[in-house]
């Protein structure tokens, strides 16, 4: 046994990260367990977030998100804003500078820590959870809270608490597919330029894509920017042999400053992240596909003749797992049509991007020949309601991240970055107040909640439009 704490956080990704700060900076007294030794989750990959603002330039992440990203361009660790004809809106940034300006962050705001820990079970009182079963070097251990903030990604504290959730897409549980994103150096960016600007088909827009195609003039001017294309190589270098993943076009993400790339390509179908087995398998098999996409990328796409790999991912990426059932799910027309909620806690302008379940599957209502992605760009932002971050069944856990009660569609945008920092946020602050007050989080009034939140900074409405690069 240990402490007893106000707000217990599970998982110190992307949303926990931000849940585990908004929790300590609201009153409560704050434990944040996860299975690493650094924070900050997909943020440390070096992918380009999107969706900071929408479309047409309104700014949609505050807060505590918007503070790290403001912190890190302070210390060159991070682009301003610039607007991106397939993304709505990009911004880059180091990962490395991220993870270490977070805990710098938490550490500022009081949170307490617990890494190198899994949490393994929770102890229930009837509908309410007292607390949860840890395991880490020292064995098992059960922490006890007051209050759950659920950023697992993966809805674990919900399920093992019997809260209602759903798996993958409505109908036959399938998910979208896992990748993993790696980091490679010694670029040689003009020479990448050069090629870009002789084969601009190079760039089109892919199949799916609904924005309209990078010109090589944005590419050459704009920090932070994210290149998709390529698909013409891909083709000629798989009828080589030389290419048997299953995806069509490549992303590179460029970093401050930087002759790197962020790198994503690989795919892997079929996997349940939450089956130890098939995680297991997805590892294998994109560190295969890792090695094979660095041999590509050296013989194929000119800058790239003496790259080298920097970093390979601390885990494999996934897309999509458990969602919560809540008193609302957020679908695919909140998204696209950027509908309000009068318990709105948060906005998002990440793009809705769905990834095939399976090759040849059917994609927002249209059926795709061979592995594709849907994108489309979100114009007007949409509001996030309080109810999509409650758990039905369990009294007293909010949830964060990618996880959250939103449709397999919704949820192609709301496991966005961008859009899991604004959900962690509301989900550690609610958490917080609910707990020091002693009630559910269903009972907290949401004109409290969203003072609170617009107290620290949290975007609410859409009335913020920036000066966008671009």
């Amino acid at each position: 046994m240990r402490k007893e704490y106000d707000v217990i956080v599970a998982g110190a990704g992307t949303a926990g990260a931000i849940a585990g700060i908004a929790a300590a900076r609201t009153g409560a007294k704050t434990l944040v367990i996860d299975q690493y030794g650094s924070i900050g989750g997909i943020l440390q990959l070096g992918m380009s977030l999107f969706g900071v603002s929408d479309g047409e330039g309104y700014l949609t992440l505050g807060g505590i998100g918007g503070e790290l990203l403001e912190r890190l361009h302070q210390v060159g660790g991070g682009t301003k804003t610039s607007h991106d004809s397939l993304f709505s809106s990009v911004t880059g940034h180091d990962p490395e500078m991220t993870k270490l300006t977070l805990v710098d962050m938490a550490c500022q705001s009081n949170v307490e820590f617990l890494l190198h820990t899994f949490v393994a079970d929770v102890v229930m009182d009837g509908t309410r959870i007292k607390g949860v079963v840890v395991a880490n070097k020292g064995g098992l251990q059960e922490i006890r809270g007051k209050c759950f903030v659920d950023c697992t990604g993966d809805a674990d504290i919900t399920a093992r608490s019997k809260g209602e959730f759903t798996v993958g897409r409505e109908g036959d549980s399938l998910m979208q597919p896992v990748s993993a994103v790696f980091r490679i150096g010694g670029i040689d960016f003009e020479a990448l330029f050069d090629y870009i600007e002789q084969h601009p088909e190079e760039m089109n827009a892919p199949e799916g894509f609904t924005g309209t195609a990078h010109t090589i003039e944005s590419l050459r001017s704009i920090p932070g920017i994210s290149i998709v294309g390529f698909k013409n190589t891909i083709t000629k270098a798989r009828a080589a042999g030389d290419f048997d993943i299953p995806h069509d076009v490549l992303g590179l993400n460029t970093l401050p400053d930087r002759n790197e790339v962020a790198v994503n390509v690989t795919r892997v179908h079929g996997i349940d992240g939450t089956n130890p087995e098939d995680v297991t398998r997805a590892e294998i098999e994109t560190q295969r596909q890792t090695m094979q996409v660095m041999l590509f990328l050296k013989k194929y796409i000119p800058g790239f003749e003496t790259a080298r790999i920097i970093s390979a991912p601390y885990q494999v990426g996934i897309r999509e797992t458990r969602h919560i059932k809540g008193a609302y799910v957020l679908n695919q027309n909140d998204v696209l049509e950027g509908r309000d909620f009068e318990d709105q806690i948060g906005r998002g302008a990440y793009p809705l991007d769905v990834h095939d379940v399976k090759p040849g599957s059917e994609m927002l209502g249209r059926v795709v020949k061979g592995n594709s992605t849907t994108l489309h760009t979100i114009f007007k932002s949409y509001g996030i309601p309080a109810r999509c971050l409650i758990p039905l069944g369990v009294e007293n856990v909010t949830v964060g991240g990618r996880s959250i009660s939103a449709t397999h569609e919704a949820a192609g945008s709301i496991r966005g970055q961008s859009v899991c920092m604004a959900t962690g946020h509301a989900a550690g602050t609610m958490a917080a107040l609910a707990a020091m007050k002693g009630i559910s989080p269903l009972n907290l009034p949401i004109s409290e909640l969203q003072a609170v939140l617009r107290s620290q900074g949290a975007i609410l409405e859409r009335s913020i439009k920036i000066d966008s690069i671009g």
